[in-house]
């Protein structure tokens, strides 16, 4: 069951899609262990449309952040990549958009949209919706790329506090790790950049070859700029956080 959210504003329509706790599903399509291969990297194409769809996705995430900063971080640190962990918070997944004030920054957005005849859909689902979230949790956190020490571990092993979770879970965020530990200033200036954007492009492009070295196999993978740069925000601010939680002894 998916459950629909939209505002109309004149000719303009925009929609969030929200997929409920239960049937929250790890989509091996998308980035499964089978196209998780390559030494070699190719960009996948994206439309206008979809690169717009993209900007606009953030900048409701962005205004959905700055109104639950906190909420944001509790919400990030008892998630994954792919899933949110709502009987570790106090609201359900039926709580969540209200509480959050999803739909008035969808609304927000459209109020300052221009005249045009626009027709748009936008769909998040809450793992989207969660590393968009994780994005501008990791930028309000740093102005400039993550300093990883020598003898710092690639892998971030407080992610799951010990716990067995899902096999590609787990192959994600190493994924997510190796990459920011390998590039972590090229890693900074893709969420710099704006979703879409020509400058995106050109750093994905340039994430290519360390994807593909920490991926690893012989083959060639071909990735959307979107799913790279959720990947490469959720690996930042992973080791933004919990390195800090790490120097503050919690």
């Amino acid at each position: 069951m998916m459950r629909f959210f939209g505002l109309a504003i004149g000719t303009a329509l925009l929609g969030a899609v929200a997929t409920p706790a239960i049937a929250q599903e790890i989509e091996r399509g998308e980035f499964g262990e089978e196209q998780m291969i390559g030494t070699r990297f190719e960009r996948e194409p994206e439309t206008a449309d979809a690169a717009e769809a993209r900007w606009m996705q953030k900048r409701v995430a962005n205004c959905t952040f700055n109104r639950n900063r906190e909420e944001s971080v509790e919400l990030l640190a008892n998630s994954n990549f792919y899933q949110i962990h709502f009987d570790a918070l106090s609201y359900s997944d039926e709580e969540f958009w209200d509480d959050f004030e999803i739909n008035y920054c969808i609304g927000r957005l459209m109020r300052g949209a221009d005249n045009r005849n626009l027709s748009m859909y936008m769909q998040i689902q809450f793992s989207t919706l969660r590393n968009l979230l994780a994005e501008e949790a990791y930028l309000r956190a740093n102005d400039d790329p993550v300093v990883i020490a020598p003898g710092e571990p690639q892998d971030i092993a407080a992610r799951f506090d010990g716990q067995r979770v899902h096999p590609q879970i787990s192959t994600m965020a190493g994924l997510a790790d190796c990459v920011v530990y390998n590039a972590p200033d090229t890693a900074h200036e893709l969420l710099e950049s704006r979703p879409g954007s020509g400058d995106e492009g050109e750093v994905v492009d340039a994430l290519g070859p360390t994807i593909a070295a920490c991926a690893g196999s012989d083959e060639t993978m071909t990735i959307s700029s979107s799913l790279v740069r959720q990947m490469v925000a959720d690996g930042l601010w992973s080791r933004s956080y919990y390195s800090a939680a790490a120097g503050s002894g919690e």
